[in-house]
């Protein structure tokens, strides 16, 4: 017995605290208080900011038609996959009704029956799109709104149900109050006996598929101005995009650290609600980060209220009767490796699929390596790198595989900015080839810009 005992692996277990919902998420309806409140603010104090904010109504307005028309042609497009898919599963049966026009074949051919094309229903898709509100993400937070931005429009053209929401930790009081509750996560969380500790999060729900198009454009155009001005402090060459030095943004909406597996355990609790409320049958998670997720999973709540867990050891998680762990038992230590078991769990539990984006300035050779995945000799190695390398200069994405995710895409953080190219360039002179390869190029650019969208058509049509 002592020979067979396996003292190198450490196990720790886990269950997940209770979330108040109605506490961690934040309404929509509170946001654009929150923020109305807050123009308020800043025009009766410095009055020449109303400037700005007329300017903004009037710049989200041009964005917002500038960006109609090619998600229009993407809403056609997405139509005609969607459609050629359909006829791709299509299969054709005898309906036991006899064909006229095939009478005359009787005396050698059985085949005299009229014949039906039956065309499989399409399922009713959801998704659920979590943004990553953190301090890391302020020089990308303008093109990964764009993106998601236009994400919005295409959903609701098409009649996608859809919430989105930016997960934060700076509501409420500081993660570093002396108060306990509150740096344990009690805002937010439930515990019991053996529950995971975890710092606490915010979900702000700045849109969903049930605002009627006066709220949605006003929630739009908001984030829209935080964007730009984090966009308008943090990146070269951009002030003339921030009219607005002192319309910032309210404080508890600041970006923060990036409480992502908090908001994952929240998605357990949500899913089954959305899924129900929207009849839904195939449904996809995005998340849109630049980082990995905070370390939680340090401590669980004992008989004293906390106590301590080893670290490296591989951790088992039990949701209801069933328990969840991985396979890959080296590498738990580190809390990306935790944000792939939550998301197992999400994926085994309730069936949806899990799309991740990873926004990336800067991609070094080490880092690449935590994207290749299984390889047979260094020179597997070399060419993986290449690859994706090479996909993202030339598409500004790379698909690579990582743990918790049905699709996981690397994002240029570079050249995510959403193009509108016009046709200036055509002129009297020009022959139609010429306007025809200058149109060309322009809806090349501007459908290969929007990034998220792209994927995101398919993988539902």
């Amino acid at each position: 017995m002592s020979s067979l005992h396996d003292q190198e692996k450490s196990y720790s277990y886990f269950t997940l605290p209770k979330v108040k919902l109605n506490d961690m998420i934040v309404s929509n309806n509170k946001f654009l208080n929150d923020m109305r409140k807050h123009i308020v603010s800043c025009t009766k104090k410095y009055p020449s900011d109303l400037i700005y904010y007329n300017w903004l109504k009037g710049a989200y307005k041009d964005f917002k038609n500038e960006n109609k028309k090619t998600v229009m042609y993407l809403v056609k497009e997405f139509e005609m996959k969607k459609a050629a898919t359909a006829y791709k599963r299509s299969s054709t049966d005898k309906t036991g009704t006899i064909d006229p026009l095939k009478l005359k074949d009787y005396k050698f051919s059985d085949d005299i029956f009229k014949r039906l094309t039956i065309t499989p229903d399409a399922k009713n898709h959801g998704m659920i799109m979590m943004l990553d509100w953190s301090g890391s993400m302020c020089d990308s937070i303008k093109q990964t709104t764009e993106q998601l931005m236009n994400l919005v429009w295409f959903c609701q053209k098409v009649n996608i149900p859809y919430e989105v929401y930016f997960f934060t930790s700076e509501i409420g009081e500081s993660a570093w109050d002396k108060n306990r509750e509150s740096k344990q996560g009690g805002e937010v969380f439930t515990y019991k006996y053996g529950d995971a500790i975890m710092d606490k999060c915010h979900l702000v729900c700045i849109a969903n598929n049930r605002m009627k198009k006066t709220k949605l454009d006003e929630s739009l155009m908001y984030i829209w101005s935080m964007a730009l001005s984090y966009h308008g402090r943090y990146s070269a060459n951009s002030r003339e995009l921030w009219k607005g030095d002192n319309f910032n943004c309210p404080s508890e909406y600041y970006l923060g650290s990036t409480p992502l597996n908090q908001a994952i355990v929240a998605l357990n609790e949500m899913i089954p609600i959305f899924k129900n409320k929207n009849k839904i049958e195939k449904m996809s998670v995005i998340t849109l980060t630049d980082g990995g997720a905070n370390w939680c999973f340090g401590s669980t709540m004992g008989d004293d209220g906390k106590s301590n867990i080893q670290h490296g050891s591989t951790p088992v998680i039990k949701v209801g009767k069933k328990s969840y762990t991985t396979k890959d038992n080296d590498r738990f230590y580190r809390s990306g490796e935790y944000t792939g078991l939550l998301l197992d769990i999400i994926r085994q539990r309730h069936g949806v699929s899990t799309i991740g984006f990873f926004v990336t300035k800067k991609l070094r050779t080490w880092d690449m390596d935590n994207y290749i995945g299984d390889y047979k000799d260094y020179q597997d190695k070399e060419l993986k790198r290449a690859k994706i390398r090479s996909s993202m200069t030339k598409n500004r994405f790379a698909q690579v595989p990582q743990t918790g995710y049905s699709k996981y895409f690397l994002l240029n953080g570079k050249k995510m900015a959403v193009e509108n190219t016009n046709l200036d360039g055509i002129n009297d002179t020009m022959k139609a080839g010429g306007i025809a390869k200058l149109f060309k190029k322009s809806m090349k650019g501007r459908i290969t810009s929007r990034i998220l969208l792209n994927q995101f058509i398919q993988e539902v049509a």
